[in-house]
Parts: C-alpha cells; structure tokens; sequence
C-alpha cells in the first residue's frame, strides 16, 4: 500500500519554487530505503519508507539537490525537444530496433498504424494527426507482447517458476508487479531500456513467486539468478529518463 503525500506538507520540506517540476512524494510500507526517480512524462518521485522522520527526508533532499536540478534541467530539455512534435523514430534498445514513423493526412481512412518493413506507417483523416499518439502506444504495446512475453516465459524456464499469466500494459510508476496470484504484469515502456535491465527485471518479477515481499528469501533467489542485482536495481530506477514523451503525454 503506499499513499501520495504533498510535498508542501509541513511534515517535508517546501519547493523554492513551485513554477519547477514538481517533486511528488510517495510514502510507500514496502521500501526499505529513501529513492529518487523520474517519472514520465515529466514528474520527479521521492519514495520515502514509512515512518522516516522529516529531518531525514529533508536532509536526504538536501544531499541530492544537484541530482534534483540535473533532473528538472533534463525533463525541461526533452519536454521543449519532444513535446511539439510526434517523433519520427522510435528506438527499441531491450529488442535492437529501430523505426522510422511517417505520418499520412488521408480524409477518407480511418486513424490507422501499420508496419511496412522497418517503417510505421500512421495514417489520419485530420492534418493535425489527432490521435497519432494513441495509435503509436497501441502499436508500442503489442510489439511488447510479442517480445516481452515470450522473453519472461524463457526466463521462467531458467528459474523454475512460470506465472500463471502475464499482462502487458503501459504504466507510469512500476516498470513490472507480480499479484499473489502469480499474475505478473509488465510495463511496455521496457523495449526502450537496455536487454540487461529488462532481464534483471524479469528474474526480479519471477523471483516474487517465491516470495511475494522484499524479504531475505526473495533478495537471496535474486542473488541466485542475477548477482548483479544491486547495480542493475538502480540503473533500472534511473532509466525511466529513456521513456519518450508521447508514450505518455496526451
């Protein structure tokens, strides 16, 4: 369970300005540890454990306020960069693919996005291409399911656990979840991070059937299948900068 706080709470601190990207802070009873992440499309997120004393999340502020004004210098370059336009390719580093995106005013089709080879092909009835971006993520989540899916079952294999199901959808605060019922849900933005982030975060989800919690068991079945799983926890937290912005923008 976690609970979205204000960061004008008087509880935390006050932003020096409110006119910046705001800095949203989540009181979470699963984290272990105060963490710093960007959120797309344009959001920072502190996630602070529950019962951490103001004086320790304001210091903890206090240490990382240049990372802070780095990542509000960077959302404030890509928003100007890549908010006016549609792109016009996509990049998909977890898979090594690249697409180039054209767009087509045809009035008499209806809003349309097909694959010609290595090329996406977006076709709308309007010149301002209303609705490109739907089209797009729709097309984003179905190359996920045909790539993520199958690449979670070969992990299963490996592991010795597979998920009752899997689940592909587009989220903006959690890269994958794993249910109680050993459903496991992944977020399509992962075909934008590199195979080795994507990887660990699989064996991380897979590793919740064992231990639905972040307890010694689970970490210690992590260690088992992904030693590394340190470095690659706070590269993948980082990594939410590589999400575009129309993947989430309107």
């Amino acid at each position: 369970m976690t609970e979205q706080l204000d960061l004008f709470d008087s509880r935390w601190s006050r932003a020096p300005d409110r006119t910046e990207t705001p800095l949203s802070v989540r009181e979470s009873i699963k984290a272990r540890r105060l963490t710093l992440r960007l959120l797309p499309p344009h959001t920072l997120e502190l996630v602070v454990p529950r019962g951490t004393r103001p004086a320790k999340v304001q210091a903890f502020l206090a240490e990382h306020r240049r990372w802070i004004e780095r990542a509000r210098q960077e959302i404030a370059s890509r928003h100007r960069a890549g908010s006016e336009r549609l792109p016009s390719s996509i990049e998909l580093a977890a898979v090594g693919q690249t697409w180039n995106v054209c767009y087509l005013h045809v009035r008499t089709t209806r809003p349309a996005c097909r694959a010609i080879e290595n090329a996406l092909e977006v076709r709308t009835p309007d010149r301002e291409f209303n609705g490109a971006r739907a089209l797009l993520r729709a097309w984003l989540v179905g190359q996920a399911k045909a790539c993520l899916s199958p690449w979670l079952i070969r992990e299963a294999e490996s592991i010795g656990r597979r998920p009752k199901s899997v689940q592909i959808r587009l989220q903006r605060t959690r890269w994958g979840s794993c249910s109680g019922t050993g459903n496991i849900s992944l977020n399509a933005s992962l075909l934008f991070v590199e195979p080795s982030l994507v990887r660990y975060l699989l064996i991380h989800e897979l590793c919740h059937l064992f231990s639905l919690n972040h307890s010694r068991r689970f970490w210690s079945a992590v260690e088992q299948f992904e030693p590394d799983h340190r470095a690659l926890d706070r590269r993948l937290t980082e990594a939410w900068a590589l999400v575009p912005l129309w993947v989430h923008e309107p």
